[in-house]
């Protein structure tokens, strides 16, 4: 065959190739294109493969894959629930009733840990306690300061509202942040009429926390003689003091 014969022969097969491999990678959208525009078609066309997802990763699905879902913080405030939360900050009792009432989730956090309730039952606002717990309160939840709303509301010797939790069925055994019961709580402050109306609730005066210390143990680190006298009166077996 000739030289000049050759070359056409090279470039027709060339040229048959190349058209050959433009079919391969454009039939299947010519495939797709003519079964949308034909449905008698349709059962031979093939699916259209899903597009790859371009960029980073979505941040909030790339962080739930990564931790628990009780460890990625609270959810993101709606305007209403932040108006509640700020209003019981600022002492506006009358104002956190109304955002209350206007559907504000009594169950909300915001940044620093806050909730309604604790807020509620560290200021010994029995109103707003009340209709937080209606509305469906989690009443042992913990919240500002690592406080439980009981642990809160002892702390701060707010008598009434440490009568109305444990009446509402609050636990006196769970744990603030710290490891410490509502009666280890109000006895380290000296509260001695909130630890004496425990103990009449049915507390028990050997209640231990989390490191295993009596309400008589942390009374006598913080130097709180009253309550440790009234213990003793209620029975405390000083021969267990110390760590249990």
């Amino acid at each position: 065959m000739a030289p000049a014969a050759r070359r056409r022969a090279a470039a027709v097969w060339t040229f048959a190739t190349c058209a050959l491999l433009l079919a391969a990678v454009l039939a299947p959208q010519a495939r797709a294109d003519i079964g949308d525009a034909d449905p008698a078609l349709r059962p031979w066309v093939r699916p259209a493969a899903a597009a790859p997802r371009v960029g980073p990763p979505d941040p909030v699905a790339w962080e739930r894959a990564l931790r628990p879902a009780d460890r990625l913080g609270p959810p993101p405030l709606r305007p209403a629930d932040r108006a509640l939360l700020m209003a019981l900050r600022g002492a506006q009792w009358s104002e956190a009733l109304t955002h209350l009432k206007a559907g504000a989730a009594v169950n909300a956090r915001d940044e620093q840990g806050g909730r309604p309730l604790v807020l509620a039952a560290a200021a010994g606002q029995d109103e707003l306690v009340r209709l937080l717990l209606g509305r469906g309160a989690e009443i042992d939840r913990v919240g500002e300061g690592g406080f439980t709303p009981l642990g809160a509301a002892a702390f701060q010797g707010r008598l009434g509202t440490v009568r109305l939790l444990l009446r509402a069925g609050a636990d006196a055994a769970a744990f603030s942040s710290s490891g410490q019961t509502a009666l280890h709580l109000a006895a380290s402050a000296g509260r001695t009429d909130v630890v004496q109306a425990m103990l009449r609730y049915g507390v028990s005066a050997e209640l231990l926390n989390r490191v295993r210390e009596s309400a008589i143990d942390v009374a006598a680190a913080a130097d709180q003689q009253e309550v440790m006298a009234l213990l003793i009166e209620a029975g405390v077996d000083l021969s267990k003091a110390g760590r249990r």
